[in-house]
């Protein structure tokens, strides 16, 4: 019993430890007049909100949220890439649209190496 206990208990902490990255073109910000800010990018081709820049959004504070929106709309400016890191399962493919998505635990540019 107490192996099968050890197991079970092994497994998730595993589980917990999930995570994923996009690395993807940014193809629209919108800055919604509630303060949301939602990215089209080639990773999901769909819209994802990433954080709000009126109030804390999944744990996303609103000078963080500033920041990345300036990087995001910089980001598509200069035609460079973004890197998204999210926690748990998934992938870029599948998160879950709009107000749904996870916010990301952190929003990086990716130098383009020729």
């Amino acid at each position: 019993m107490k192996k099968i206990l050890f197991f079970v208990l092994a497994l998730t902490s595993f589980n917990s430890l999930a995570a994923f990255n996009c690395t993807v073109t940014i193809k629209r910000v919108l800055i919604y007049a509630n303060g949301a800010v939602n990215v089209l990018h080639t990773g999901r081709n769909d819209y994802t909100v990433v954080c709000n820049l009126g109030s804390e959004y999944k744990g996303v504070g609103v000078t963080t949220c500033a920041m990345w929106a300036g990087m995001l709309q910089n980001i598509q400016e200069n035609k460079s890439r973004a890197g998204f890191y999210y926690n748990g399962e998934g992938s870029c493919a599948t998160l879950p649209v709009y107000g749904n998505a996870p916010a990301p635990v952190y929003i990086g540019t990716i130098e383009e190496v020729s």
